[in-house]
């Protein structure tokens, strides 16, 4: 009686720490790709031009397109070799700039954690977004 008790233990135990190391992979990947979204989205606010000063006294302010910024973040994106670093490696389409002042660059990638592989055999989506403002300083 004792050794069923002690082998389920065991096995439920081994079943969790499983788990965990799963999550964790993911959770690194994620930050990996969180940490390559941060660059891309610094690189491609600093393609800022200088927006029009004709509107009275207020100093010129930078301004971004998002053709400037889909370049520059597939010019870095390229320099890094991030496609080599994770597979099914994507720039979303929400990257660009909505305000014209900051730097949205959205990655997808794919994410397989290791010893669950069976159950997710295609592996887990992983996206991440950031956001960098053009400022110009003196």
């Amino acid at each position: 009686m004792i050794l069923v008790l002690i082998l389920g233990y065991t096995v439920l135990c081994l079943l969790i720490a499983s788990v965990v190391i799963g999550v964790s992979a993911v959770y690194v990947e994620h930050k990996k790709l969180l940490s390559l979204a941060d660059g891309a989205a610094q690189s491609a606010a600093d393609t800022f031009t200088l927006g029009d000063a004709a509107q009275g006294p207020s100093p010129p302010a930078a301004s971004l397109t998002t053709e400037r910024i889909t370049a520059s973040v597939g010019a870095y994106l390229h320099r890094v070799n991030a496609a080599g670093r994770f597979e099914g490696f994507t720039v979303s389409g929400a990257t660009g700039s909505e305000d014209g002042r900051s730097a949205r660059v959205t990655l997808e990638a794919v994410a397989h954690p290791p010893l669950v592989g069976i159950v997710v055999p295609g592996g887990i989506r992983i996206e991440a977004t950031s956001i960098a403002r053009a400022r110009l300083t003196r």
